[in-house]
């Protein structure tokens, strides 16, 4: 069903603001935003960035998901498969360290690890509504395989394919929108990596844990977080090659989008210009999956675009969008969000039909990731303002969305 003039994010942060007490320039003046911003945001001329809902979520007391009118339920039967398995996933994180009395024994390894396997793919591929359906069960079951295991051995195992698991639950409950799940599940990850014995899912588990530290706009933190992620494995002469590669490039990539988001360009540069100096090393120049991170010269670039539409530098976006090119088995997920960002930087140059084809391209390539993409929604539904008449691939997206102006 269509939301309501009231679910613009502008309007939702306006509603907070008066239920504060704020007048919009007491609002403007407490939460260090410009009074221009504020009334452009609240009449949805204009996206609010990460830093803006970042201060109103601080002055507010409120969280940037409730903002964002986090988690999207609506009452497709499509949206309601995506959001069902939450509970079980709640039930597997609350349940993780009871006696090991209270577990049932595990189908057999190699039947767990082809299931996790399966649902890599789906997470991969942004198969929201399939990845949920798998993870409930798989989160109990190699729990229940960490604690009766028999051998440190097959323990580590299972701990291994745990911790992937509890990234996949994480990726899941993020892009959903329930905040109070996603620290629980960072802190099961780094429990289930450390078990594991693997410095590369430990890596990934703090790379992992960075995201309850942006999302709170604690960039210092969660720069530091990743920072000893990276010199950690930098230390470690136990791993090597492609999968080492991959996973510090994919640490610094993430240190380039905080960096980004703390408006600090010269810093975002820099680690930019280090996972470029490790891309290098990729023999043929092909971007490689090891432990989830997707990392080589298709994502350096990516990332190089995402750095430009965070520090407010939409012309240089949309210009280094251009000379991007997605290999052929590109995450899917890494392809829909790239597209929503440049949606995002046409949006803000008041470029329409290009950020229309934007919109509709990450809906082809990750259709249920776009559907529960806050900014896809936003600037579905700034355009729909936008437009004298909307036409027809307009309505048709807003439609399926669920937004309107």
């Amino acid at each position: 069903m269509p939301d309501t003039e009231d679910e613009r994010i502008g309007a939702r942060i306006a509603s907070f603001r008066k239920l504060s007490g704020y007048t919009q320039q007491q609002f403007a003046d407490v939460a260090q935003l410009s009074l221009g911003a504020v009334r452009k945001v609240e009449r949805g001329e204009r996206l609010p960035t990460h830093a803006y809902l970042i201060a109103s979520a601080r002055v507010l007391r409120a969280s940037v998901e409730e903002l964002q009118g986090q988690p999207y339920k609506g009452e497709s039967e499509t949206e309601q498969r995506v959001h069902a398995p939450i509970q079980g996933i709640r039930r597997a994180v609350r349940r993780y360290d009871l006696p090991s009395d209270i577990y049932s024994q595990p189908r057999a390894f190699h039947l767990l690890r082809a299931d996790v396997k399966a649902a890599a793919e789906h997470r991969k591929a942004a198969r929201y509504a399939r990845l949920g359906v798998l993870l409930p069960g798989l989160l109990e079951e190699l729990t229940a395989a960490v604690h009766l295991g028999e051998g440190k051995s097959r323990r580590q195992a299972a701990a291994g394919l745990l911790a992937s698991s509890f990234y996949m639950a994480h990726g899941l409950a993020l892009r959903l929108g329930y905040p109070d799940l996603i620290g629980q599940l960072e802190d099961r990850m780094r429990w289930a990596a450390n078990l594991s014995g693997d410095p590369l899912m430990s890596a990934l588990a703090e790379w992992t844990h960075s995201y309850s530290f942006d999302t709170h706009g604690d960039y210092e933190g969660g720069l530091r977080v990743l920072r000893a992620a990276r010199e950690d494995l930098e230390g470690d002469d136990s791993v090597r090659g492609l999968a080492r590669i991959t996973m510090l490039g994919s640490l610094r990539l993430r240190e380039s989008t905080i960096a980004a988001l703390s408006q600090d360009p010269d810093l975002a540069a820099e680690h930019i210009k280090e996972a470029a100096r490790l891309a290098k090393g990729i023999p043929d120049g092909r971007d490689r999956l090891h432990h989830h991170m997707t990392f080589g010269p298709a994502n350096v670039r990516v990332h190089e675009v995402a750095a430009q539409v965070e520090l407010k530098r939409p012309e240089e976006a949309v210009k280094r969008a251009a000379g991007v090119r997605f290999p052929a088995d590109m995450a899917r997920t890494r392809q829909g969000h790239h597209y929503v960002a440049v949606a995002r930087a046409h949006l803000d140059l008041d470029q329409r039909d290009e950020a229309l084809k934007y919109l509709k391209r990450a809906r082809a390539v990750a259709p249920e990731q776009t559907r529960f993409h806050p900014v896809a929604r936003e600037t579905a539904r700034m355009l729909t303002g936008k437009y004298r008449r909307a036409t027809e691939d307009l309505r048709t997206l807003t439609h399926w969305l669920g937004v309107q102006a």
